[in-house]
């Protein structure tokens, strides 16, 4: 199923759902509250982030980390495009994931950006909002994405830092469709080998296999 076609699914079925559904279906795929969570951004530091997201965007979150692998700590930003009054259920802009990393006298700069990865907030169907969680590790990070009604889907998009290529690689992707109800479950493991060279900033889902439940 395209992601296209999977979204206007979702969608419809969150319409039909009735009110305790919501209340009764918790996103699968948030971050476990017994993980290790990446440090968060508070106070002046939050406040410099921010500055990343203009014309009227949000920092949904912040997960600092050591992105190229050299000690110095840089930032993955979830940007937030300000919202539309008269936008449908399951369509509006996706999310714009920012990398940040210090340039020689410290400053945070942008490195790169890529606007195909974090779907909409209302794109998650029941479920709730699709952005699950960053993590960070050294020289590489995660984004984590998920959603669905009775059948729910996942994608873990992992990058990391090339010093030949002087970019974030994508280096790792597991995407994953189950059916609780009929206990049927299917997931697509891609290595680097099989992703290629793509740098995280040309990096687009629509282009990796579709994961279908016969």
């Amino acid at each position: 199923m395209k992601p296209r076609t999977r979204n206007c699914l979702v969608a419809l079925a969150l319409l039909g759902a009735p009110g305790w559904a919501y209340a009764q279906i918790a996103n699968p795929y948030a971050k476990p509250a017994a993980a290790p969570s990446a440090p968060q951004d508070k106070g002046t530091k939050m406040d410099d982030l921010k500055s990343f997201a203009t014309g009227g965007a949000k920092v949904l979150e912040s997960t600092r980390g050591d992105l190229m692998g050299d000690g110095r700590q840089g930032a993955v930003l979830i940007i937030d495009p300000p919202g539309s009054a008269d936008a449908k259920l399951g369509e509006g802009p996706a999310r714009d994931v920012l990398l940040v990393v210090p340039d020689p006298s410290g400053h945070l700069q942008k490195a790169a950006s890529n606007a195909r990865i974090v779907p909409c907030a209302t794109c998650g169907g029941v479920t709730g909002d699709p952005y699950g969680y960053t993590k960070v590790a050294k020289g590489q990070f995660t984004i984590v994405t998920g959603g669905g009604s009775r059948e729910r889907w996942s994608d873990e998009f992992t990058f990391t830092w090339s010093a030949a290529k002087r970019d974030w690689l994508a280096s790792h992707v597991v995407r994953r469709v189950s059916d609780p109800d009929s206990g049927k479950d299917k997931q697509v493991d891609l290595s680097a080998k099989d992703l290629g060279d793509v740098a995280f900033k040309d990096f687009n889902p629509s282009h990796l296999p579709e994961v279908t439940l016969p």
